[in-house]
């Protein structure tokens, strides 16, 4: 199994937008920590300009930040010789950002390592209901050479419609849709969205950048996953993929631990066809991949004709695993309460959202070790098995971020 499973990072940013390294930068930790592919997704942009030069800063100052001398006295030691292009005029220094057909060109190694082409669309300061509650909704594009302008205006909802027809107009059969990391700010992501819109694919399950949701405010990460499974499988849609990304922003040893940092949250994705994108796409859409923010999987099965997902977790000398299999049944209460939810220390932030009840996303099996296995029960509408190791996880404090390294297979039903 080891050998077809690729790992990837589908969201991470550079100094094209706010990270706070070069791409080439990024691009080498990824390739160091024996990441197979890598998309490059900034903010609201295609990095394709050819003449863009970034000062040397002595600081990097406050967000967005620059190109620091540390940071750049850092990736001249990093890189392969030569890998920077940089020029001096008069008493300041200047360095390249080299745009991704470049980058694609001096960094892929075909059938070993792929750098994707991606976009971030990113909303923020939206006002849905007039009462000065801002809103901010991110999506994420895998595998198109394209930027897109940023939809404004409307519901959750009309927002979302806005950025799926800019990614409809370009989208490719070996592209997809994601929508990021529904929490931020305050859960601005509508789980209704989610319903009722299927043909996303994708969701930001797991997420490393910062938030400041209160803890267990509104929603559970877990949770608000199996809410929009089980409302979609029950009226007969399409599945709903949960991916794990670092977000990476930050790549400096002195951001480890911190939300942001690169190499917190990856996918790995089975590719027993030739390494390419147009496999790793294949590959995700028919959910054949699993998330984490550490722990591997040795094997991952699901027999279609009984019902059982078997999980067998690679195990890491020294540490104990749980697994957790999550299952919502058929008769679920599918009533949607619609709920305010203030938030006295920020009004912008409060919400209304419809409320989760409790038989969503219940936890039918849980045992220790390193193997188990669950078969859906007839009134089953699906199951999915989360693993939590015994090390603790990779930032030093996050809302929802999980305090172990964590992995989590897709969802299964019949």
């Amino acid at each position: 199994m080891k050998n077809n499973w690729k790992k990837g990072a589908l969201h991470c940013h550079t100094l094209w937008s706010d990270g706070n390294t070069l791409p080439e930068t990024a691009i080498k930790m990824f390739m160091d920590e024996g990441y197979d592919f890598v998309c490059l997704s900034d903010h609201n942009i295609l990095p394709e300009a050819n003449d863009v030069w970034l000062p040397v800063r002595p600081e990097a100052g406050r967000w967005p930040q620059d190109l620091s001398v540390k940071e750049y006295e850092r990736s001249k030691k990093l890189l392969p010789e030569g890998c920077i292009e940089e020029k001096d005029i008069s008493y300041r220094k200047f360095v390249r950002l080299k745009p991704y057909s470049q980058l694609k060109k001096e960094w892929e190694k075909e059938g070993k390592f792929l750098l994707v082409p991606g976009t971030e669309i990113t909303t923020g300061g939206e006002n849905f209901n007039k009462e000065g509650r801002i809103h901010a909704i991110h999506y994420n594009t895998f595998n198109l050479v394209k930027d897109f302008p940023v939809p404004t205006g409307g519901d959750a909802l009309g927002l979302t419609d806005k950025a799926l027809a800019l990614y409809n107009e370009a989208k490719l059969p070996n592209s997809f849709f994601m929508v990021n990391h529904p929490f931020y700010v305050m859960w601005d992501t509508d789980p209704r969205v989610l319903i009722q819109r299927d043909e996303i694919e994708f969701f930001e399950h797991n997420n490393s950048d910062s938030s400041p949701v209160p803890e267990k405010w509104i929603y559970e990460r877990e949770r608000f996953w199996d809410f929009v499974l089980a409302h979609r499988l029950s009226q007969g849609k399409r599945m709903l993929y949960g991916t794990s990304t670092s977000d990476s922003h930050f790549y400096d040893p002195e951001s480890k631990g911190k939300s942001g940092y690169f190499d917190t949250g990856f996918v790995m994705v089975n590719c027993e066809k030739d390494f390419t994108i147009d496999h790793i796409v294949e590959s995700m859409k028919k959910g054949e991949f699993y998330s984490s923010t550490g722990v591997l999987f040795d094997e991952i099965s699901f027999d279609k004709e009984k019902g059982t997902l078997y999980v067998k977790v690679e195990k890491e000398e020294g540490l104990d695993y749980r697994l957790d299999f999550f299952v919502t049944k058929k008769d679920f209460d599918k009533s949607m309460v619609i709920k305010e939810f203030p938030f006295e220390k920020t009004p912008a932030f409060s919400r209304t959202l419809p409320v989760m009840p409790d038989d969503v996303g219940v936890i039918a099996k849980s045992c220790n070790g390193i193997e188990a296995s669950y078969t859906l029960m007839e009134d089953d509408l699906y199951v999915r098995c989360m693993v939590t190791s015994s090390r603790k996880g990779r930032l030093e404090k996050s809302t929802l971020y999980p305090e172990f390294e964590t992995g989590w297979t897709q969802p299964y039903t019949r």
